[in-house]
């Protein structure tokens, strides 16, 4: 049968983070992406006479999609920061959009021979909906619209990318989430994944507080507001200002306020704890920026090298003003989401208790620390002064 533990503790509580990487290292090529917010597994049948029995895919499988998942076990910790810049493009296009400095970080990283290839999102100008496309050359990675704000399941294209491109230094763009599966998968000690983590060279997140479902597109922007698709540049969303923002080709934008979209969000997205890439080696986000600029976050070796890179090339300019408060203010935001996560914890040990009763203790008591109000001084001093004045308690 199907991972019991993908079925109960991730995809029946939406906590799917959609980032494609149990589609990827499924051994038997039987997981794809269809219409749901999880994975969906392949039925085959095999005909004996006049019958036809289903057959048991997972029953002998070593279940590499347990291993890469990003939601299952892990309490992320943030890789610390080597160094935090405001960065822009130079050249021809000065931009200190998000898209356009990824985009000059991977042109002087493959022009260097840092990497061979990238996978980065994209959008498919025929059906309208976002793709990932394996890009090897300057101008591939050029020609890439790179809505991020949309979501792809980034990582099923990893076989593409390493077994049929044979591509051994690969980077790949996606949203934070993508990077913790990348940590994960880089972290796992079955040999069998080896060809993986060797082709791993690079991971490159954007700034994200959720992503949309691509219907979104059609629904909304094109039958709804009008707006040519192919005037489409980018989505771009801005929490502090709570709007979405289509911005044309022809430099100018469309605000739709965040309540009018909130329903095409991933309902994964709700328990991610991570809007600035804390897994990722760079982050890539308007947040904290200084103005004509984007924040660029450093946490490994190899972004550190792939940012020293571009800079030689002449293809950004970096300064040293970013506003850190704005940076630790998003960091603190995650509170919320981790307590929304320890409700889901609860969930799977009150399920797990039913099974097995010496487990019920175990789920009372995480049931109490999460249901448990600790007195603040300030709630404290109140409480005091209430005792003197009331005299009643």
């Amino acid at each position: 049968m199907l991972s019991r533990r993908l079925e109960e503790e991730v995809w029946a509580l939406d906590r799917c983070a959609g980032c494609g990487l149990c589609v990827a290292l499924c051994a038997k090529g039987m997981l794809f992406w269809g219409t749901d917010e999880s994975p969906t597994l392949e039925k085959r049948e095999k005909a004996l006479g006049l019958s036809h029995t289903t057959l048991d895919s997972c029953s002998f499988c070593p279940r590499f999609c347990e291993e890469g998942c990003p939601r299952l076990d892990e309490e992320w910790r943030a890789l610390e920061p080597w160094r935090v810049v405001s960065v822009r493009t130079r050249g021809i296009i000065q931009s200190g959009e998000p898209t356009e400095v990824i985009k000059h970080l991977l042109v002087a990283a493959l022009s260097a021979g840092l990497i061979d290839g990238a996978l980065l999102n994209d959008m498919d100008p025929w059906r309208l909906v976002p793709v990932t496309r394996v890009a090897t050359t300057v101008a591939e990675i050029v020609d890439t619209i790179g809505l991020s704000s949309l979501w792809a399941p980034t990582l099923t294209a990893l076989n593409e990318a390493i077994f049929e491109k044979k591509l051994q230094n690969l980077a790949i763009v996606g949203t934070p989430c993508v990077s913790q599966s990348l940590r994960k998968l880089r972290g796992a000690q079955n040999g069998r994944l080896d060809p993986y983590q060797r082709a791993l060279r690079l991971s490159i997140a954007t700034f994200c507080t959720g992503v949309y479902r691509p219907e979104l597109v059609k629904d909304l922007l094109v039958d709804e507001l009008g707006i040519d698709v192919q005037q489409i540049r980018r989505l771009e969303a801005r929490p502090r200002e709570e709007q979405l923002m289509a911005v044309l080709w022809d430099g100018s934008t469309k605000a739709i306020p965040l309540s009018e979209v909130e329903g095409y969000t991933r309902r994964g997205c709700a328990r991610c704890d991570d809007y600035v890439g804390e897994s990722a080696d760079l982050a890539v986000g308007t947040l904290g920026a200084r103005e004509g600029f984007c924040t660029l976050i450093v946490r490994s070796q190899a972004g550190e090298i792939c940012l020293r890179n571009a800079l030689a090339f002449g293809l950004l300019e970096a300064a040293e003003e970013v506003d850190h408060a704005a940076l630790r203010r998003a960091s603190e935001d995650k509170e919320r989401r981790k307590r929304a996560q320890a409700f889901d914890s609860l969930m799977v040990m009150m399920l797990d208790a039913l099974d097995e009763p010496r487990k019920r203790v175990e789920a009372k008591q995480a049931f109490v620390r999460l249901y448990e109000v600790k007195k603040t001084a300030a709630s404290a001093r109140e409480e005091e002064n209430c005792h003197v004045t009331c005299a009643q308690c």
